[in-house]
């Protein structure tokens, strides 16, 4: 089932004004990680994502229709630098928190971890993607800088791993 989101991501990972830059897949629930020009955007763009990876989940499970997600979703915008760092270290560790996934040598497979560029130095030989990505590249200046590239493979989300981390002064205007 998780091959069926990948395929299903990798195909409306971006429209105008509309990118999937992260993502990661758990049993009841998923986390995504946008870029969204307006909230217009956002919302069109989640309306054709969700409808297109319900289409394909009930064609998985060979049914006619029937409600795949939700009626609504959570969005939470992030627009400072220590908001989209700790919101993409959040989704690409999420099988961390859940305590489904824990290899501290290999990114969720479940996640877009495997096609993160700041974490191919540190898997590059175990787990180097052979497929497209199922994300668009982040167009957020933020998401380019090398802060961002260096998470640890080990961090686990929460308050006391961030207090210990100093913010980089190039990211404060």
């Amino acid at each position: 089932m998780y091959r069926v989101l990948e395929r299903a991501f990798r195909r409306g990972k971006e429209k105008p004004g509309f990118a999937l830059v992260q993502f990661s897949v758990q049993g009841d629930h998923v986390h995504l990680l946008i870029e969204a020009e307006s909230k217009g955007e956002l919302a069109r763009g989640m309306q054709g994502l969700t409808i297109r990876l319900a289409k394909n989940l009930n064609r998985y499970w060979r049914r006619r229709g029937g409600s795949v997600f939700a009626e609504r979703y959570f969005a939470r915008a992030v627009q400072t630098a220590k908001e989209i760092k700790r919101a993409l270290a959040y989704v690409l560790n999420n099988g961390r928190k859940h305590g489904v996934w824990s290899s501290p040598t290999r990114p969720d497979p479940f996640s877009s971890g495997r096609w993160y560029s700041g974490w191919y130095e540190a898997f590059a030989n175990t787990c180097r993607p052979l497929r497209a990505p199922p994300v668009a590249r982040a167009r957020d200046m933020y998401l380019a800088m090398p802060s961002f590239r260096c998470l640890s493979v080990a961090f686990v989300p929460g308050r006391h791993a961030w207090e210990s981390e100093p913010l980089d002064p190039r990211l404060i205007f």
